[in-house]
C-alpha cells in the first residue's frame, strides 16, 4: 500500500512516500516561511509531482506545536478528501521510539517538554508534560541507560504506525474530519482565558 506521510509537530517538517515497508522517498524541511505555505508543495515533490497511485495518508497528531499540528491535520484532511483515500493519525512521540529504552521528547511551552518512554517501541511512560529541568532526574531514577530521541519525528515512522489501520480501508468522510490533534495541554490562549486574562492582561 502506497502512503504519503507527514509530521508537523516540531519546527522541522518531515514527509515521506512509503510503500508497505519500503521508503520510496523522504525529506525534511526547515520551513523558511509558515509550514502551511510549504507543506502542499513538499508533499507533491515527495510524490514526484503527482499523487497518482497514493492509496492513503498518514499524519502525526502530536503532541507538539499547536500551530504545526493544526496545519498538518488540515493539509492531510484536505488531501484525503480530494483524493478520496483513507486517513489515519499516529502519535508523534511514538514515531520517535526505537530499539532499547528510548525517551522521546519534544519542546512544549517555554521550559516544558512533551515526553514518553518506550522499551522496544512499547510504552513505559504515557505521554505527559513535564518541566525540562525535571527530565534528567526522572531518567536517572530508572537506573539503566536511556537513549533520548531527538526531533523531528520521522514521517516514515508515522506511516509504519498507521499502515495496519489503513490497509484495506476506504475513504470515510466522517472519520477523516473527526481526526483531531493531541495537544496534551491547553494553549496559551486557553490558559489566559481560564485565569481571567484577555490578551495577556488581567481582566
Amino acid at each position: 500500500m502506497r502512503l504519503v506521510a507527514l509530521d508537523t509537530s516540531s519546527p522541522i517538517l518531515s514527509c515521506a512516500l512509503v510503500e508497505d515497508d519500503r521508503i520510496l522517498a523522504e525529506a525534511q524541511h526547515h520551513p523558511p516561511a509558515k509550514a502551511g505555505d510549504l507543506l502542499p508543495q513538499a508533499l507533491l515533490d515527495i510524490c514526484g509531482g503527482s499523487f497518482e497511485g497514493v492509496q492513503g495518508i498518514a499524519v502525526g497528531i502530536g503532541p507538539g506545536s499547536f500551530t504545526g499540528l493544526r496545519v498538518g491535520l488540515a493539509c492531510a484532511k484536505s488531501l484525503a478528501y480530494a483524493l478520496k483515500i483513507p486517513l489515519a493519525g499516529a502519535s508523534s512521540l511514538r514515531a520517535m521510539a526505537g530499539p532499547g529504552l528510548v525517551c522521546a521528547a519534544l519542546e512544549a511551552r517555554k521550559g516544558e517538554l512533551f515526553i514518553a518512554l518506550y522499551r522496544e517501541r512499547a510504552e513505559v511512560w504515557p505521554e505527559q508534560v513535564i518541566r525540562a529541568a525535571d527530565l534528567p532526574g526522572k531518567l536517572r531514577a530508572l537506573g539503566e541507560p536511556v537513549a533520548v530521541a531527538e526531533p523531528p519525528p520521522r514521517a516514515a515512522e508515522i506511516a509504519r504506525l498507521c499502515l495496519p489501520r489503513l490497509a484495506g480501508a476506504s475513504f470515510d468522510a466522517e472519520a477523516c474530519f473527526a481526526l483531531a490533534p493531541n495537544y496534551l495541554q491547553p494553549s496559551t490562549a486557553e490558559v489566559a482565558l481560564a485565569e481571567g486574562r484577555v490578551g495577556g492582561l488581567p481582566r
